[in-house]
């Protein structure tokens, strides 16, 4: 198999082409080995960039609700304006029925200076929508989209015992909805927002209320809603608190997240990082995907962008499907230019060994070979194909010879051992017919003298091969002859494929192996049964006899054995011994004319008596 590729052109095209293999495979590797990492890079800087703003926007928002909420806290003006305004409501304004019931109070003179002073302190521009300053008597004040100064019910504020009672400077309550800032939107929606607390203190450092500077939760979470407009498919965005409150999404299902949440606190816990991008692989799912955390510690809130590897990669991907195509292109085109530079070296080597490859005997020597002139170009190719030329027409005068000799002496053969045949089956035939006179058969001797003299023609005939057919047309005259000897003891079938009756086999090649299977039955009580099948398997020709005499004895078969052992080895003819030698002539016979393919065994049957068996292989036109 492998000699097929062992020619110039296959190694020059291998060697070529392994060479561009090799250099090109190396810097498409290195390549795509440099470029991929460095999309890799820029997409997982991309997806820290990204939470790293959302988080700063989140805190920046944060950060001016708490400077509002510090300006008023430190502003002595504030200070001194409130505990004026505390001071007019103790002194002349009237309590209401239900404290509980809003009710606005009567105009004072603090109240409007308060007014101007937390208008001053929220400033121009407007960094929060809305200011409420809480005292401890259920009254509130308030300065932005609502400045109307009313009571409050503390035990209706779930903020307010929170505020009250916490050590913390500040207080950030989650997103609520919130009616009272939705009527100053145009949307039908409503709106939530978030608030930051303070207790406010006199200067004396003693609370006198509670500061509360609330925002829309659409404007602090703008940053967050923006990028979820602009990449609806891509990340997914978690805000939570360090107490694993979500604070967006809204009305997101805190089992969705559970896996992220415990995941970014145990990552703090041991390796307490602010901000981390790691891999992940989602439990629900099993899909793999990269986390990108961010913590702000001054509103205790945790940023998580999550997206899938195969969505934040997808640039990668796309670049490694086009790297691919267009290296499997120029790496084709490459090779194909390598092939076209082998053949042109080798092509006309090709053309001599196709000439050589497709000869046939017919054309040695004929003229044919000739006509086909090489013109390589190359001096030493043009001398080659000469001299092929040359040899052709002593080969083909060789062959002539040879083959004229190799017939004859498969003719000399042949006949040689078919004419040991005839004297031995004239001369078991003789005996037979002088047992029946002795039994004074004078009937049967008759017909049997009918029936050899037409077996006799056709021994004495100059064909060496007939059909299957008048084979067995004369092998079963044969049996009819001893039919009538032996009478109802002798029992013959015969089992033959139609497809077989045409095949050509040499003459008196099936009679003797019945003859012999004849003569070895007898030799046990009767009924003597005589069985010849032909078939075909595995494109090859079979025909058994078998018999139910008593077989064949070990030494027989190991003497039968060696004999055409030595036969198959010297090719040698065996001598005619009119005591019985069949079998080695048949299967000289068949050797010489199939050759290798030749079926001759010897066999005895599980069920009693021996079984031989010839055979060789069908010819195409047999087929």
């Amino acid at each position: 198999m492998w000699n097929k590729f062992r020619n110039i052109q296959t190694i020059l095209f291998s060697t070529y082409s392994l060479i561009i293999i090799v250099v090109f495979t190396i810097l498409v590797l290195w390549f795509y080995t440099w470029t991929s990492d460095l999309l890799r890079k820029n997409a997982t800087d991309s997806l820290e960039n990204n939470g790293k703003s959302m988080q700063e926007q989140i805190e920046s928002e944060i950060r001016k609700m708490n400077d509002v909420s510090l300006n008023v806290m430190y502003s002595n003006l504030v200070k001194n304006r409130f505990k004026q305004y505390l001071s007019d409501i103790d002194n002349g304004a009237s309590e209401p029925v239900d404290p509980a019931i809003p009710q606005a109070s009567e105009p004072l003179e603090s109240a409007k200076e308060l007014a101007e002073i937390l208008t001053a302190a929220i400033g121009p521009s407007r960094p929060v929508e809305q200011l409420y300053l809480y005292d401890f008597k259920n009254k509130v004040y308030g300065n932005g989209f609502d400045n109307r100064e009313r009571y409050y019910d503390p035990k209706k504020k779930f903020w307010y015992d929170e505020v009250v009672s916490s050590d913390a400077t500040k207080i950030i309550t989650p997103p609520v909805i919130d009616e009272e800032m939705s009527k100053y939107i145009s949307s039908r929606d409503k709106q939530y927002s978030m608030s930051l607390f303070r207790l406010f203190y006199d200067t004396y450092n003693v609370p006198i209320g509670i500061v509360e500077v609330k925002q829309y939760y659409n404007r602090i979470m703008r940053s967050v809603l923006d990028y979820k407009r602009d990449n609806p498919d891509q990340e997914s965005v978690l805000v939570y608190t360090d107490a694993g409150e979500i604070l967006y999404p809204l009305e997101a299902n805190a089992e969705d997240y559970e896996a992220y949440i415990q995941y970014a606190g145990e990552r703090r816990g041991s390796e307490a990082p602010d901000r981390f991008t790691s891999a992940f692989t989602n439990p629900l799912t099993g899909h793999k995907e990269l986390l990108s955390y961010h913590h702000s510690s001054f509103t205790g809130w945790n940023t998580v962008l999550i997206v899938s590897e195969n969505k934040l990669l997808s640039p990668l991907f796309r670049f490694a499907r086009t790297t691919v195509l267009v290296a499997l292109f120029i790496l084709l085109f490459a090779i194909a230019l390598s092939y076209v530079a082998a053949k042109r070296i080798t092509y006309p080597i090709l053309k001599i060994h196709r000439a050589i490859r497709n000869i046939r005997l017919d054309d040695l020597g004929s003229g044919r070979v000739a006509t086909q002139e090489l013109n390589s170009g190359l001096n030493e190719l043009d001398q080659l194909h000469g001299s092929f030329l040359q040899m052709s027409a002593r080969l083909r005068q060789s062959m002539d010879e040879l083959l004229l000799s190799q017939s004859q002496e498969l003719q000399s053969k042949l006949v040689a051992l078919q004419t040991q045949m005839n004297p031995h089956f004239l001369y078991n035939t003789l005996a037979t017919i002088s047992a029946m006179a002795e039994e004074k058969m004078n009937e049967e001797i008759v017909a049997m003298s009918e029936n050899m003299s037409d077996i006799l023609r056709y021994i004495s005939s100059d064909q060496p091969l007939v059909p299957l057919e008048t084979e067995l047309l004369y092998t079963a005259k044969y049996l009819e002859v001893n039919g009538l000897r032996h009478r109802s003891k002798l029992m013959y079938e015969f089992e033959i494929a139609e497809r077989l009756k045409r095949l050509q086999v040499p003459k008196l090649i099936v009679q003797p192996l019945v003859e012999n299977a004849l003569k070895f039955g007898t030799l046990e009580k009767p009924p003597w049964r005589i069985r010849i099948k032909a078939d075909v398997a595995d494109h090859r020709w079979r025909i058994s006899v078998s018999d139910n005499g008593p077989g064949f004895s070990e030494d027989s078969l190991a003497r039968l054995d060696q004999k055409i052992r030595e036969l198959g080895r010297s090719n040698e003819m065996p001598v005619l011994q009119l005591g019985g030698m069949g079998l080695l002539n048949i299967y000289i016979r068949l050797k010489l004319t199939y050759g290798d393919s030749a079926r001759f065994e010897l066999a005895n049957s599980p069920e009693g008596g021996a079984v031989i068996t010839i055979g060789g292989k069908l010819s195409n036109k047999e087929e």
